[in-house]
């Protein structure tokens, strides 16, 4: 039976799980990654990791609500301020988000068809729901910040919502539109996305 933990050490174990994570699920997928292997990088036994979560794709869900909650806070935050073009700021926002998918191994490999294929038979509709609805809370506080400038178009954050998963989930055809075309192709959906949606 695994050990107890202070609270401190769940922190910081908690802590070496998402990291470890991140870098196993990148290099070898989720499919490829096991409890027991988290388990033994993270410096716990198997039984141990249950402590902390129910399954591997626990974790995962845990990491993906982790990415994505750093990306909105530093998003809501350039998006706050005062711009001469706001249209250029959402851009450049956007296309550092999309930047940062090609960099990063766990964004990469997310965004694959056989990855993403594999999580939406696993997730459950709570999880499902749950990233949907943090996502419109979030378009919420855009469309609140955008009202405030005198900027908004479009009053409607699940519209909103829609709009910029659609454009992550591009990634998931990059070969189907080739790689050559990819990044304009990304580019004039960004420019014609973003000129509905607000004002200069």
């Amino acid at each position: 039976m695994p050990r107890g933990f202070t609270e401190q050490e769940k922190k910081n174990i908690h802590k070496r799980l998402i990291t470890v994570g991140k870098e196993a699920f990148g290099l070898y997928g989720i499919k490829k990654t096991s409890v027991e292997d988290l388990a033994k990088q993270s410096g716990i036994s198997k039984g141990a990791f249950y402590q902390f979560f129910t399954s591997k794709e626990e974790l995962y869900f845990d990491i993906i609500r982790s990415y994505e909650t750093e990306q909105q806070q530093q998003m809501f935050e350039i998006l706050s301020q005062k711009s001469e073009n706001e249209r250029e700021l959402l851009k450049s926002v956007l296309k550092g988000i999309l930047d940062q998918v090609d960099r990063d191994p766990f964004l990469k490999r997310l965004l694959e068809k056989k990855e993403i294929e594999y999580l939406w038979q696993k997730f459950t509709p709570e999880q499902l729901d749950e990233a949907m609805e943090a996502d419109v809370d979030f378009a919420t506080q855009l469309v609140e910040a955008w009202r405030l400038k005198g900027k908004l178009k479009i009053d409607d954050p699940k519209l909103i919502t829609g709009v910029l998963r659609a454009i992550f989930f591009l990634y998931l055809h990059k070969e189907d539109i080739g790689e050559e075309a990819f990044p304009r192709v990304v580019d004039l959906l960004l420019d014609s996305s973003i000129e509905r949606l607000i004002e200069k």
